[in-house]
């Protein structure tokens, strides 16, 4: 299934209309229904809002739940997504499943990588494990390197960027709104 598809499957299974959803967001009905018809790709930050107003994980608007008796997850079965134009890699550390309390995954940032700003609710802890990150909180930015890590509770307004000579990979834990 595709972003678009599951997009418009979860919206509507929620009896939520484009102009709905458009305004739970922020963003324009156009611009959801070229989502959704898989005609441009959204940044993390509409990604982040749109899953904010369906009440869902961002990882939930790409990946179908799986059922898995194993707990562990090899290297190799890491479950990942790819924003294209922000530079960003997502490798999701733990199982599908609708019952989960937080989001462990690692981020990769490429050179250049950004995100536009986000407006998340819920909690976010972040460790950069190599590279050299910006968060903008604020107007105020702050360079995270190796070993530096921030916890946002709740997250106000931020922006991630990567302004390294190499690619930034930053482990991540979210904590939906709906499991705090």
């Amino acid at each position: 299934m595709t972003l678009g598809e599951k997009l418009k499957s979860i919206r509507t299974a929620r009896a939520l209309s484009l102009e709905d959803l458009a305004k739970k967001t922020n963003l324009t009905r156009s611009f959801l229904s070229q989502i959704e018809k898989n005609k441009t790709s959204p940044s993390i930050s509409s990604l982040i809002r749109i899953a904010a107003a369906l009440e869902v994980t961002m990882s939930d608007l790409f990946l179908e739940e799986k059922n898995r008796e194993n707990y562990i997850i090899h290297e190799n079965e890491r479950e990942t997504y790819v924003i294209e134009k922000d530079k960003v890699r997502v490798e999701l550390l733990a199982p599908r499943r609708k019952d989960i309390k937080f989001e462990p995954m690692l981020v990769h940032f490429g050179i250049g990588g950004t995100t536009d700003v986000i407006s998340a609710k819920g909690v976010c802890f972040c460790i950069v494990l190599q590279g050299k990150l910006e968060l903008t909180i604020g107007g105020e930015p702050h360079v995270l390197t190796k070993g530096d890590s921030v916890y946002l509770d709740p997250p106000p307004e931020h922006i991630w960027k990567n302004i390294g000579k190499t690619e930034v990979i930053s482990f991540v834990v979210g904590i939906s709104p709906m499991s705090v």
